[in-house]
């Protein structure tokens, strides 16, 4: 029987309690990882972890906020109180806006899709990294979008915060290769889950359509897609892999 893939593992994932988020936290836990999830309900938390341990998995949760430097030195200090260590670092805590006007958009709405999307996975790695520098061993997986690549009205800040994204987890990449840490990307198109309801509640309505014109594979994207390939990227499969950008859209970009 083939060794689970994440064994011995310890990682931690942000905005764990629901979307991709969860699906990751689901399988990682499945093979093998002890998981720490974190996000701002406690709820969506503790269902997740408790499916998780009805499974016989390791999981345990913590209730934070990404966007605040003393929620994730407190998140990853848990995670190694916890377990001892971590390997495994997944920033996928993200919000999204798809109505923006530019010119009506203010300083607390910029600042709010920043702080989360781009400041979090700042923070998150600042106080993972002494950890994985130590161990010479550390994956980190951040979660973008292929709006860092593909402009879309409606999507500025949005886009320019997956954007940073990219560049954030390249220079980090070369920065830590020394020490054994690797650090990549996945960029999803779009994901049937509770962000893609944001701005379009009538997604339902849509998505049918959506796929028609756009997805040359024809269905929507599953959180499970994600996580399979967050999968793939943290474990030692990836080993020579770093600074680089997984795009899981169903060929959306290919068109």
């Amino acid at each position: 029987m083939c060794e689970p893939r994440m064994k011995n593992c310890v990682a931690l994932i942000t905005g764990g309690g629901t979307g991709i988020g969860e699906a990751i936290a689901k399988l990682f836990a499945k093979e093998g990882a002890k998981v720490v999830i974190s996000g701002r309900r406690s709820e969506p938390l503790a269902t997740t972890v408790q499916a998780i341990k009805d499974a016989d998995g390791h999981a345990v949760y913590i209730s934070g906020d990404v966007s605040s430097m003393d929620d994730a030195r407190r998140m990853v200090s848990f995670t190694v109180d916890q377990y001892g260590w971590i390997d495994t670092l997944v920033n996928n805590a993200g919000v999204i806006r798809r109505t923006e006007k530019v010119e009506e958009t203010t300083e607390e709405e910029w600042n709010w899709l920043v702080d989360i999307n781009l400041k979090g996975i700042f923070h998150t790695t600042k106080f993972c990294l002494p950890f994985m520098m130590e161990r010479k061993k550390g994956a980190i997986v951040n979660i973008g979008s292929i709006n860092a690549f593909l402009a879309a009205p409606g999507y500025a800040t949005y886009c320019a915060t997956k954007g940073g994204v990219v560049a954030y987890t390249r220079a980090i990449a070369l920065q830590y290769a020394k020490y054994g840490i690797r650090a990549n990307v996945i960029s999803p198109g779009m994901i049937h889950t509770p962000m893609a309801y944001v701005d379009r509640p009538n997604f339902e309505e849509l998505v049918d359509d959506i796929v028609e014109r756009f997805y040359p594979i024809k269905r929507v994207g599953l959180a499970e897609d994600v996580a399979y390939a967050a999968l793939y990227l943290a474990s030692d499969e990836a080993g020579w892999v770093t600074g680089q950008n997984l795009t899981v859209d169903g060929g959306f970009s290919i068109k």
